[in-house]
């Protein structure tokens, strides 16, 4: 149990660290010290998505070395209902590159030079889809396979995910000022509105 301990410690610092190191490469601060050092955007998008899936898949890999504990029973039912979280999750990362450019979210293609806010298809509904995405992915991977570890990893990258879309809606607002807020005021940032048709 004290090496568990010190392993699940362990990872809670690493998201900790994550967590810090990518907002800040995501803020604007970040970026104009970039751009001032004659680093072009896109470049400077390619190497933050390196960054974050390398520091994400070696927090990961740490944790698949630690023997599983499980806090409930991995059941063929508890992995029917992850898979079919996380399918659900993948469908709608499909409808929010129907209006955005995977290319432009890699990093491999440059911006447009105006950015446009998008606010049709799913971002009608919704105005982060990638993150209600990510947060499935999450809670699917945790229900498929629940153990301590995953835990450990779920409520970290929820938080994470929490903080981050907050920092992505005050990026938005400050680009697009009262068309943003607009938009806020009519599309939820999570979740859609339900309609009963009552």
């Amino acid at each position: 149990m004290p090496n568990d301990l010190f392993n699940y410690i362990f990872i809670l610092l690493a998201w900790l660290i994550f967590g810090i190191l990518t907002i800040y490469l995501a803020s604007w601060r970040a970026k104009v010290k970039a751009y001032d050092a004659g680093r072009k955007p896109v470049n400077y998008r390619r190497a933050y998505v390196i960054i974050f899936v390398l520091l994400f898949l070696l927090i990961l890999s740490f944790g698949s070395f630690i023997e599983p504990v499980y806090f409930m029973p991995a059941t063929k039912a508890s992995q029917g209902v992850g898979l079919i979280i996380a399918t659900f999750a993948f469908f709608l990362v499909k409808m929010a590159f129907k209006q955005k450019s995977f290319k432009v979210f890699l990093g491999t293609k440059a911006k447009e030079d105006k950015e446009i806010l998008v606010k049709t298809g799913i971002y009608g509904r919704i105005r982060h889809p990638l993150y209600t995405s990510a947060i499935m992915f999450v809670i699917g991977f945790v229900v498929f396979s629940p153990s301590y570890t995953n835990l450990i990893h779920g409520i970290c990258l929820l938080f994470y995910l929490l903080i981050s879309v907050q920092y992505e809606d005050k990026r938005r607002a400050k680009a697009f000022t009262k068309e943003y807020e607009k938009y806020k005021e009519e599309v939820p940032m999570l979740l859609p509105k339900l309609k009963l048709g009552f």
